[in-house]
């Protein structure tokens, strides 16, 4: 074999696995849109389209087609001054971090007076509040609260210490909802808290301050309850 055919054989191979590549994450986001619009449709409401940040957005970035883009989302899962248009928000920059698959809103453009203060190693959420969701009248920032997700199997601890940092004002309106709370989660923990909040099957409870750790190994405690004995979470 000459070296001019192990060339053309060495090339062929890198385009070729560049192109396997390139099917399989279109393949994937293929797959994360079909799982999207059968929630969706499972769910119904007016859809309006939102500014979403696929990979996450660090503070002091500036939103470009790169790092944002619209996507459809249930008009009462809408957080609080949520982006509608993309346009609005081009080439503005970010003050506070968006967390991946979260929808960019006015939290995330605040001037650096008015800014949250994330404690280190998290990322803010803006959630939007839903008559389902079970979050506490008298939340107050500072609190912490466990977030968990309702299913057909059961009642499953998603995430033990979220720290409220902003609640719901008592004048705050979401897309056809009533306003949205800004929470710190741990970064491992945002995906499945954003995923269970756009399907409808989040709810936040507050622990007394007195409970056991949430977070903790106990191996008599089930991670999971059955639903006709978990009752209402949160309420």
């Amino acid at each position: 074999m000459t070296r001019r055919l192990r060339f053309v054989i060495s090339g062929s191979c890198a385009l070729l696995a560049a192109a396997l590549c390139l099917l399989y994450g279109r393949q994937v986001r293929e797959e994360a849109d079909r799982v999207r619009t059968e929630a969706l449709e499972r769910y119904g409401g007016e859809v309006v389209s939102l500014v979403v940040a696929p990979e996450g957005i660090e503070a002091g970035e500036v939103v470009s087609g790169r790092n944002a883009t619209e996507r459809d989302w249930l008009s009462d899962l809408a957080p609080e001054g949520a982006v509608t248009s993309l346009d609005e928000v081009m080439g503005t920059e970010v003050t506070v971090p968006a967390a991946p698959g979260a929808p960019l809103t006015a939290l995330n453009f605040r001037d650096s007076s008015d800014a949250l203060e994330v404690p280190d190693g998290h990322v803010a959420l803006s959630l939007p509040v839903t008559d389902d969701l079970g979050l506490p009248e008298s939340v107050t920032p500072g609190m912490t609260l466990a977030a968990y997700e309702v299913g057909d199997d059961g009642v499953s601890l998603l995430a033990p210490g979220l720290v409220v940092l902003r609640a719901p004002s008592s004048d705050g309106r979401a897309l056809g909802g009533r306003g949205s709370v800004s929470l710190a989660a741990l970064p491992e923990s945002v995906a499945g808290v954003l995923a269970a909040s756009s399907e409808g099957s989040l709810r936040l409870a507050l622990p007394a301050d007195d409970a056991p750790d949430l977070g903790a190994s106990d191996p008599e405690a089930p991670s999971e309850v059955p639903a006709d004995e978990a009752g209402e979470v949160g309420q």
